[in-house]
């Protein structure tokens, strides 16, 4: 099992368990406890997990999942507003990949009706959406179709290797200044590999997300060129993402 994928089976057994002992871990994981104590370092480093006595427990336990009905619902009208935002800088995009987040979900929605694109996906819930739009060229980036996030699992890495596009839009779980994370594995690597092989780099997060870390970095800054959001990031977050390149837009 890799490092990552046996962190978020940590970090799910933790949500489940609220507290459980390093040793019960390496136990269920089959590898030394100081491997699960790196692991758990991690963690603790953002902000996710608490240490204490030979213990870990959940910092947060209402960062569980949703399924992509109720996450679609949640800020519902900040998503609208960051599309519509982002729309505005379609113009001389004509390919792009887009993730299963609802955000950039949105951004499909109101896409022009006859506007030609090239797009490429590996999301179920895009792959729906851009179906019944006859004008525009899809490619799915295929895989396992996992249920819960909606989207294909990244074991074709192979074939997404190979593609490249004028534009990258993806969201996260959060933002810092030490760049873009998400909470779950499943589709990472993808997106990861499709940053670097976009012209133009797109994170579309509202200010909910601002300050937040998750369990796996996405991207530094110095990967991405845009930050589409709702409103207008405090200053130090402004001076961070000034500093790294990343134009703001709201």
């Amino acid at each position: 099992m890799k490092t990552e994928e046996r962190r978020e089976k940590i970090y799910h057994t933790l949500k489940t368990n609220k507290e459980i002992q390093v040793s019960v871990l390496a136990k269920r994981f089959g590898v030394s406890a100081m491997t699960i104590r790196r692991d758990l370092t991690f963690m603790e480093e953002t902000g996710l997990i608490d240490r204490s006595y030979g213990k870990a427990r959940i910092v947060d336990a209402s960062r569980r999942e949703f399924s992509f009905g109720q996450r679609s619902q949640t800020n519902r009208e900040l998503k609208e507003k960051i599309a519509r935002t982002m729309l505005g800088y379609m113009g001389d995009i004509s390919s792009f990949y887009v993730d299963g987040s609802t955000t950039a979900i949105e951004i499909l929605r109101i896409l022009p009706s006859g506007r030609p694109y090239t797009v490429f996906t590996d999301s179920f819930e895009a792959l729906k959406l851009l179906s019944g739009m006859s004008w525009i060229r899809t490619y799915v980036m295929g895989g396992f179709l996992n249920m819960e996030s909606s989207s294909f699992d990244d074991d074709m890495t192979d074939t997404v290797k190979r593609i490249y596009v004028d534009a990258t839009i993806i969201s996260c779980s959060g933002f810092s200044r030490n760049g873009v994370f998400n909470d779950g594995i499943t589709g990472i690597q993808a997106k990861r590999i499709m940053l670097g092989h976009s012209a133009k780099n797109f994170i579309l997060a509202d200010h909910t997300k601002a300050d937040s870390q998750g369990l796996f970095l996405l991207s530094s800054w110095e990967q991405l060129h845009y930050l589409v959001t709702d409103c207008r990031p405090d200053k130090k977050m402004m001076e961070d993402l000034t500093k790294n390149g990343v134009q703001v837009v709201w």
